[in-house]
């Protein structure tokens, strides 16, 4: 067994209830192919994914504050100030 089928079977034991065997050997693939530069790719991409994630939590937080019976002033605001930095 050559270095890409280790660890194509070894990422697919970690990721296979998420991802297909197709996909995580195209990422594989890619991996051996372009090392570090995929690594940063793949990296920037889940930065992107977090921030989206931050901004959803964020709205959420706000709508369920301002849904809330008793509001304030100061409720009003949230909208415009994020709560998490």
């Amino acid at each position: 067994m050559n270095h890409k089928e280790m660890l194509l079977e070894e990422v697919f034991e970690k990721v296979g209830d998420k991802m297909s065997k197709q996909v995580v050997a195209e990422k594989v693939g890619q991996f051996l192919k372009f090392g570090n530069v995929f690594l940063l790719f793949e990296v920037v991409s889940l930065r992107g994914e977090i921030e989206k994630l931050r901004e959803e939590i964020q709205d959420s937080k706000v709508d369920d504050l301002l849904s809330h019976p008793i509001r304030t002033r100061n409720y009003t605001k949230l909208k415009e100030k994020p709560l998490i930095k």
